[in-house]
């Protein structure tokens, strides 16, 4: 190997040295900027994390808060409910009456020579007394129980205070001072009374105004019924009086009653009963025949309705114009004489009549018996018995069996 190639094969080692420090260099360089890289990764995250979980405190601390606050005024939403101004103005007219009026009571107490500790005491039993039959009476109101004795026990012992104090006020000009002092006495009371009056008007506007018409309209019908029946209404509060309360519908008590004084059905009366008989004879005269003939040709009609029976519907008056021939009071007929063949329409001179049938005669024959006679015989009747058909039909079973009974 020669000089030259040997310091050229140095040259190159050292090259390839240089090189390779180089990148060893580059290497340690990208490892520690990796390093630290995941060293800021890894504070970031952890100031991220401090920092949640920081948040979470703050909206812990801010739900707390806002919950507090909640409460708070749901606390004096609820305490202000059931302190209404109302009230509170009604306790400081009280506080304000009973102040220069228990003073007063003692001025006129002591004044006749009674202990400070008796005088102290029959004042404020006085005043207490009025107030313990108002808190009474309102709780007794409350629960729904009578009032009335309690309002009178705080009204006497607000009446008796008021006295003492007008009769023993001090001396004033035209006595004003002992009426001031007797009003004082009467204050306390008297407004929480005035309040009242607001309470029970608020129950009543409840209630809506369809509800309100209604209890009106039941007041009313009461009070009718109580002075157009009042021997049914005296047994009708006996009915409600002798069963459970509620355990008795009211319109059923008041149907039990009417029986058991008049005997028939609600609305019915011997009067009633009297009148219908009456009104029977006289449509029976109208139509000029007996009351029996009315009553049964009345049951024919309740069993052969005018519009029913084998032979079809009964023959009715045309409205207008003339029906298979000119005469303008002509009957349309509206089914033929033969059994269960309706018209077509078509009426002809031509049709020959039906025969009479043997059962049908029979039929008009018993008709006429239970009538009292042939004479009784009518068109109508004679049709219903049979079950309809034709007019002319039934025309020839009636003249067919009036001339047989003449004939007899």
């Amino acid at each position: 190997m020669s000089t030259t190639s040997f310091y050229d094969e140095r040259r190159k080692d050292k090259v390839a040295d240089r090189a390779e420090d180089r990148l060893d260099r580059e290497a340690d360089r990208e490892a520690d900027r990796k390093e630290r890289a995941e060293r800021a990764e890894e504070e970031r995250k952890e100031r991220a994390a401090r920092a949640e979980e920081v948040r979470k405190e703050r909206d812990a601390e801010r739900r707390k808060a806002e919950r507090r606050r909640a409460e708070r005024k749901a606390a004096f939403a609820a305490l202000r409910a059931k302190v209404e101004a109302d009230t509170v103005g009604a306790v400081i007219v009280m506080a304000c009456g009973i102040v220069p009026a228990l003073y007063f009571q003692l001025y006129a107490l002591n004044g006749q020579g009674l202990p400070a500790v008796i005088s102290l005491c029959l004042a404020v039993m006085l005043e207490a007394g009025a107030w313990v039959a108002t808190v009474s009476g309102e709780r007794a109101k409350r629960e729904g129980r009578p009032v009335g004795r309690f309002r009178a026990v705080m009204w006497a012992c607000a009446s008796f205070a008021a006295l003492v104090n007008f009769t023993h006020a001090p001396p004033s000009p035209g006595g004003w001072l002992a009426w001031v002092l007797a009003v004082a006495s009467f204050a306390g009371v008297f407004f929480w009374e005035v309040r009242g009056w607001g309470r029970a008007k608020a129950s009543r506007s409840a209630r809506t105004k369809a509800q309100r018409q209604e209890a009106r309209r039941r007041r009313r019908h009461d009070r009718r019924r109580r002075r157009r029946f009042p021997k049914v209404h005296s047994r009708y509060m006996d009915i409600l009086t002798a069963h459970p309360f509620g355990t008795i519908d009211n319109e059923k008590a008041w149907e039990t009653a009417w029986r058991d004084e008049h005997g028939a059905e609600l609305n019915t009366t011997a009067r009633v009963v009297a009148r219908r008989g009456y009104a029977g004879r006289a449509l029976a005269a109208a139509h000029g025949v007996g009351v029996e003939t009315l009553a049964v040709e009345q049951l024919l009609t309740d069993l052969f309705p005018p519009d029913g029976g084998d032979d079809g519907p009964a023959a009715r008056r045309p409205r207008g114009g003339p029906n298979g021939g000119p005469n303008k009071g002509g009957r349309g007929v509206k089914t033929l004489g033969r059994k269960g063949k309706r018209a077509t329409g078509r009426t002809s001179p031509k049709t020959p009549d039906k025969p009479l049938e043997a059962a049908h005669i029979a039929q008009v024959r018993a008709l006429a018996d239970i009538l009292g006679g042939a004479a009784h015989l009518s068109v109508k009747n004679v049709r219903q018995a049979i079950g309809g058909g034709n007019f002319r039909y039934a025309m020839k079973l009636r003249d067919h069996v009036q001339a047989e009974r003449k004939n007899r």
